[in-house]
């Protein structure tokens, strides 16, 4: 018998796969209640939810990534939750398919990473597990259906996303663009989960396509509130501790200043420019790059990797994009009410030849100078180290003096110093 999640071959009166786990039993999962039902039926045996378009065994999402073959607990919580199989491992989490035997339905059991976290770092974990769990039901927010620890780590266990997430849809969609229609539903969506986390005085932090899941019919669910801990102060000692947030990160969150709803209202608005533009607004070759662009370059206009996007929809995604977070929309609330005056049917006024697009590549991007960068980051790390010198950085106009000193400021901040700067 062939297994239909991983291909392995197994005795004809096998029940589960010997290779990854997965029930060989084909069955229809409802979308609603999570419970199994066998094949053929049209309606689910727990809640009555039509069928049709109830998917067999689903997959591994996307935002995951499957590990090799290894040794994989059976149960958790005093067999409460039996593992059906792995799903995968993120940057914060491990994640199984379990069944819930209690309520007889499927569900995500995430364990938390815990690697490098000391008590205090710990109980920040517990504390916004908790506030996941506070938010209660809300359609467009992940339910969490119960949290605890299994041998000292914390897990979590939520609702299966069958749908995916937002960045697999981005990846999939033409030129990774999505389309408008499905853009303003999603947004719109994703402002009611935003206005209901707001309201209980939660503040996401690291809303982006990856936190951002599906249900088999696409309606969208904002998840992972609030996982995203920062692990020390020198946020950036660690290679890749940031890659995949610094994307859609506020300028005030990167800096470490306190961060308010705002905050979430600028990552909504760099994952539409993504999901509008194939890109994000910002993109380079490391986290410093990113977030010194974010901190100090306008983003180039949407519509020039997209010129069919409306302008009313540009005007939002850039004034969510605004530096300062009084400049931005005061709430999800008005975001929301912004996305339902807009009409995609309306066109930018095509522009004339005397008059041609600002284009992007005359922009300041910082190129050419790594190397004097990285030696004027290496003086700063003397200095914090207590082996301070004069260095001075001079040459002729236009050879990007300036780009290389905004770098090193970004640098400087991140790794807690203080930039002065006068004429």
């Amino acid at each position: 018998m062939k297994c239909p999640s991983c291909g392995h071959t197994n005795p004809e009166d096998a029940a589960f796969c010997g290779k990854c786990g997965s029930s060989l039993d084909p069955v229809m999962t409802c979308s609603r209640c999570g419970r199994n039902n066998p094949v053929g039926t049209k309606f689910c045996h727990g809640c009555g939810q039509a069928l049709v378009e109830a998917t067999p065994a689903p997959e591994t999402p996307p935002s995951l990534t499957p590990e090799p073959a290894a040794t994989h607990p059976t149960s958790f919580a005093g067999a409460r939750y039996e593992v059906k199989r792995f799903l995968g491992v993120g940057g914060k989490k491990r994640v199984y398919l379990v069944r819930d035997t209690r309520l007889d339905r499927e569900v995500a059991f995430a364990l938390i990473k815990t690697e490098g976290l000391d008590a205090e770092g710990l109980l920040r974990i517990r504390r916004e597990a908790q506030a996941m769990a506070r938010l209660g039901d809300h359609p467009h927010v992940v339910s969490v259906f119960d949290i605890g620890e299994e041998n000292g780590t914390p897990y979590l266990v939520s609702q299966f996303m069958v749908g995916g997430d937002v960045q697999e849809l981005i990846k999939k969609a033409e030129g990774h663009r999505v389309a408008l229609a499905q853009v303003l539903k999603i947004a719109n969506e994703i402002c009611q989960a935003l206005e209901h986390a707001h309201k209980h005085g939660i503040v996401h932090r690291d809303l982006k396509p990856g936190n951002v899941w599906l249900t088999a019919d696409g309606t969208a669910k904002l998840g992972d509130f609030g996982l995203a801990v920062v692990k020390d102060k020198s946020r950036l000692t660690q290679e890749g501790m940031m890659v995949g947030t610094v994307s859609y990160m506020p300028p005030e969150q990167a800096m470490g200043a306190q961060v308010a709803p705002s905050a979430d209202l600028y990552s909504l608005g760099a994952m539409l420019y993504e999901m509008v533009a194939g890109r994000p607004p910002f993109v380079g070759d490391d986290s410093v790059a990113i977030i010194t662009q974010h901190l100090n370059t306008p983003p180039v206009a949407p519509s020039w990797h997209n010129p069919d996007l409306p302008p009313s929809l540009e005007a939002l995604i850039l004034r969510l994009l605004e530096k300062d977070p009084s400049k931005r929309p005061a709430s999800a609330s008005e975001v929301r009410a912004i996305l339902g005056s807009i009409d995609i049917s309306s066109r930018p006024a095509p522009t004339s030849a005397q008059t041609p697009r600002e284009n992007p590549l005359y922009r300041r991007i910082f190129v050419g100078r790594e190397r004097e960068l990285k030696q004027a980051q290496a003086i700063f790390d003397q200095a914090l180290s207590g082996q301070g010198a004069l260095s001075m950085v001079v040459g002729e106009p236009g050879i990007g003096k300036t780009a290389v000193c905004e770098q090193l400021a970004t640098y400087v901040a991140l790794r807690g110093g203080r930039t002065l700067a006068g004429c």
